[in-house]
């Protein structure tokens, strides 16, 4: 059944016992990754393609050109030229499409009516050989970038991941603004003499590798039917061999560290945020120190740090775990939602906070609590929900890396729990 495109295919994917789909991985000879998903009983197909590459590989002179490219990528190809095909295309067939930038993927996504997999695939495939970057779409584009900046400053969220970035390393790529605007992709690139079209090029060029892409399809075909399709329209993806970016150096180190900020919120919030840098923790996946230490943090128990906030009328509710940076490092977060008497004991509760993890170092890392964090995952994953397609695919091509083979998960590890958790907050 190997394809000439197909290095390598994978069966023994572990699912929940509750999900009755079929799954297939390929490697391609390009490098790309695939899973396949075959799901007779769907009423929608659906298809994601992950880029690994995002904003901050912006280059320094540009902000915003990763998610400025993700725009563009929409606007017609040399295949299909017209501006709105694509688009015009699922929405002729009960389908819509959507794409997101981050800091390292770009992630691209549509749905579609099942007997249109095919044609709407074919037209996806387009983005990622030869995209047209018309110049006639452009201006407009760059509008559409900008409403889209305008309309983030009124969201608390992400005012304060601005914050965040703006209190590091001014010099780390997690520092760029990785939005973008009219300032940013038309007015500054103009005066600096800048052909923005041939920086989407050479972006798309350079980038836009197939050793980078985690594809995921999921359609009423077989598996065999899905493989044929996707090695016909995405085997020739041009493998440029571009290395994982990696951000080694984590952005806050000691001299951006205990400092104290107040935002005032677009809303009507009370929160207090307490965020602590930490290594990448991808590869210590079989102890999972991150989730250990979120489940303790936020346990709601007798004892519990949220247990006594809430004796005390300062809190509603608290949640710990990690966050996500890039590759190289990561955050963890504490989360308290305040109650208005909560708002004037804050550095009583950073207190209790600091008290709490003084007590779990002293105890140390402990078998018991990782093995009820590994039967309620277990249960979550038994039980889990069937997914709807479209977010289903964007998640599941975002993390193809990780999901070929039987990786054996969840292994007490004292020493990794202890050092790349509690002595790291």
């Amino acid at each position: 059944m190997n394809a000439p495109a197909v290095n390598r295919v994978v069966g023994d994917i572990i699912r929940s016992p509750e999900d009755k789909r079929d799954y297939r991985g390929l490697e391609f000879t390009n490098g790309l990754k695939a899973m396949l998903i075959s799901d007779p009983t769907t009423d929608k197909s659906s298809a994601a393609l992950d880029v690994h590459i995002g904003s901050l590989s912006d280059p320094g002179n540009i902000s915003g050109l990763a998610h400025f490219c993700e725009h563009m990528l929409f606007l017609g190809t040399k295949k299909y030229p017209k501006e709105n095909e694509y688009s015009q295309f699922l929405s002729e067939h009960a389908g819509s499409s959507n794409a997101f930038t981050s800091g390292e993927h770009t992630n691209y996504y549509f749905d579609v009516s099942h007997e249109h997999l095919e044609g709407a695939l074919d037209r996806f495939a387009q983005f990622f050989l030869c995209p047209l970057f018309d110049e006639s779409c452009k201006d407009r584009e760059v509008n559409a970038v900008d409403s889209e900046h305008e309309k983030n400053l009124m969201n608390d969220s992400w005012r304060l991941f601005q914050l965040e970035k703006a209190t590091g390393n001014p010099n780390h790529p997690f520092s760029k603004f990785g939005t973008g605007n009219k300032l940013t992709l038309e007015t500054q690139p103009s005066k600096d003499g800048i052909d923005i079209r041939q920086e989407l090029l050479q972006f798309h060029s350079t980038y836009y590798s197939s050793n980078l892409m985690g594809l995921c399809v999921l359609g009423r075909e077989s598996l065999d039917d899905l493989t044929s399709m996707v090695v016909k329209l995405f085997g020739e993806v041009e493998n440029k061999n571009v290395p994982v970016p990696e951000f080694p150096e984590h952005p806050f180190q000691e001299e951006h560290l205990r400092q104290f900020y107040k935002v005032v919120p677009i809303k009507d919030i009370r929160n207090l945020y307490v965020t602590f840098p930490i290594p990448d923790l991808q590869k210590y996946y079989k102890s999972n120190p991150g989730h250990y230490l979120g489940h303790l943090i936020g346990h709601e128990g007798p004892g519990s740090l949220l247990s006594e906030l809430k004796s005390k009328g300062w809190v509603n509710t608290l949640v710990g775990g990690q966050k996500e940076g890039a590759r190289g490092f990561m955050f963890f977060i504490i989360n308290v939602d305040l109650t208005e008497e909560g708002l004037l004991h804050v550095e009583d509760i950073i207190f209790h906070m600091f008290q709490y993890i003084q007590k779990l170092r002293t105890e140390g890392p402990q078998a018991w609590v990782f093995e009820e964090c590994k039967d309620l995952n277990k249960v979550a994953f038994r039980f889990k929900d069937k997914e709807r397609p479209r977010g289903y695919t964007s998640k599941v091509a975002a993390s193809t890396t990780y999901l070929f083979g039987c990786f054996g998960c969840w292994s007490f590890a004292a020493g990794e729990l202890e050092v790349f958790g509690l002595e790291r907050i």
